[in-house]
């Protein structure tokens, strides 16, 4: 290990942890004496990775860190991350399985794996799942920002799918707010009778929920029983994911 460049290193982490920091508090925390520090923190400035605020005269993150993160977020395709663990997941419980992201106030199917067994569902890779009815699209619904969902809401249409669509603002709220306690969201017929789906959410890099693996099937499969054991494995499955695209939960 080349020590100079460790300690670059954590003093990069610190200052993404602790926000600003002086070069003798820097120095105390990584246990060396302030010169070491003071010639760090110059190489690290020449390069825009620290910068010293003009107020207060201590150290925060360079602009430069900005540019390697878009770098790493250009370079990092989720969906082939995620492929081989969709393909582990549906052959575990031989169930269809789907990858789905959120943008622009939608819920995208990014990927799917169709199971072996003779049924037909009606998900295609770039279908957009309904935010209110769905299990992939309440599920990450319900990790947005409180004050985001009621702005999303307060214009959202209601489309009733089945008699089972929920199509009430305050009841699909506490919805939302069970589908936090629990740690999965269930679609109970709510797009296509006799159809039930559950989902399970992804953390990225920000440690939000940008992304959900849901499962498809008949509501004969997705009962009680099979319904705790499948979210059991699409959670060690989204811990997995979650942790390969860079969250810290």
């Amino acid at each position: 290990m080349i020590q100079s460049l460790d300690r670059g290193i954590q003093i990069l982490l610190i200052l993404a942890q602790k926000n600003s920091m002086g070069i003798t508090e820097l120095a105390e925390e990584l246990g060396v004496d302030k010169s070491t520090v003071s010639r760090l923190i110059e190489t690290l400035r020449n390069r825009d990775m620290v910068r010293i605020d003009p107020d207060t005269k201590k150290y925060r993150l360079g602009f430069r860190i900005l540019h390697l993160g878009e770098a790493l977020k250009d370079n990092l395709n989720v969906i082939a991350i995620a492929r081989p663990m969709l393909l582990s997941l549906s052959a575990q419980i031989n169930e269809s399985v789907h990858f789905c992201a959120y943008n622009n106030n939608c819920v995208y199917v990014m990927d799917q794996v169709r199971s072996s067994k003779n049924y037909a569902l009606s998900a295609t890779v770039g279908m957009i799942e309904p935010l209110h009815c769905s299990s992939v699209g309440k599920c990450i619904l319900a990790f947005r920002r409180p004050e985001t969902i009621r702005a999303l809401l307060d214009d959202y249409t209601f489309t009733a799918y089945t008699e089972h669509t929920i199509t009430d603002k305050e009841e699909l709220l506490k919805n939302l707010e069970q589908i936090r306690t629990l740690g999965y969201a269930l679609d109970d017929e709510e797009i296509a009778l006799g159809v039930r789906c559950i989902a399970v959410p992804v953390y990225d890099y920000r440690n939000s929920v940008r992304y959900s693996i849901g499962v498809s099937g008949p509501k004969t499969n997705l009962n009680s029983a099979t319904i705790e054991s499948y979210v059991k494995r699409m959670t060690e499955t989204t811990k997995r994911l979650s942790a390969a695209i860079g969250s810290t939960r």
